[in-house]
């Protein structure tokens, strides 16, 4: 049985008495990436807290309570200062403070051996269109998602809101050098395929093996030269006009996991 919330009741929060946060614990808002969290790390959860009406936010206090954490309900100014939000933050009224997030490296590549479709980013700086992409590989079912420890934006607060749950269904690795990653992988089975506006086949022309690393450039950059080298293909998504040639790197990529995932399917 789960344990009993460590409170009968939930807790009023007092701007005197209110205890701020540890500095390493992380903060995760809105009702989406909440659950999410709850979903897929219950265990990590250490504080939710809770403005507004107690029964639009019923399924999270009985979430939290099969974890032995009780809500804590705040008025709007506490809720806003404890948070660090603004009025225009799209907080919903609810977040929670967890134990940090895992972010793989290299060394832990191992876990991803067995893996079908991974993603590779290569200096995506963008928080929407990481989040964005987030979400989309989450949908789909991608297994994990690599980017660069360096000149690549963060699995942020901000990034975790806008992928709306996106960020807790799929591993996420960091790693010092996208091109050594990739021919790491390659020794473990992966086909890499990149996208690439002046690919010689579309998405649509191409047949997709079952372990595959999908690589996405950056915003107006694409994908650098020395990418380029350790891919195995370059393919395009057919469209574009004179001073509209490509997409942003989170709408492209979206429509390119449906490609590959229907794709896969296909050849079953």
């Amino acid at each position: 049985m789960p344990s009993q919330p460590r409170s009968g009741r939930p807790r009023f929060g007092h701007p005197k008495a209110e205890k701020r946060p540890a500095d390493n614990l992380e903060r995760v808002f809105g009702k989406h990436s909440v659950k999410a969290v709850f979903l897929t790390r219950p265990n990590a959860v250490r504080r939710l807290i809770i403005a507004g009406e107690e029964d639009y936010h019923r399924e999270f206090i009985d979430l939290a309570a099969q974890t032995g954490i009780a809500a804590e309900f705040m008025g709007w100014p506490d809720f806003l200062r404890l948070g660090g939000f603004t009025r225009d933050d799209k907080h919903q009224g609810i977040f929670v403070f967890t134990d940090p997030r895992t972010i793989y490296a290299e060394k832990d590549f191992e876990l991803i051996e067995e893996a079908k479709v991974l993603l590779a980013l290569d200096q995506i700086s963008n928080p929407q269109n990481l989040a964005t992409i987030l979400r989309g590989a989450a949908f789909f079912g991608v297994d994990a998602v690599m980017m660069l420890r360096d000149r690549s934006a963060d699995v942020s607060s901000e990034v975790v809101r806008y992928a709306v749950g996106g960020a807790e269904f799929v591993k996420v690795f960091r790693v010092t050098n996208l091109s050594q990653s990739l021919d790491m992988l390659k020794h473990s089975g992966f086909w890499v395929l990149g996208l690439d506006e002046r690919g010689e086949k579309t998405l649509a022309e191409t047949d997709f093996p079952d372990k595959l690393i999908f690589v996405v450039g950056a915003e107006g950059e694409g994908l650098r030269p020395k990418t380029k080298k350790y891919c195995d293909a370059l393919v395009r998504i057919p469209g574009g006009r004179p001073g509209l040639e490509s997409l942003n790197a989170g709408v492209a990529t979206s429509i390119a996991l449906a490609e590959i995932f229907r794709g896969q399917a296909g050849s079953r």
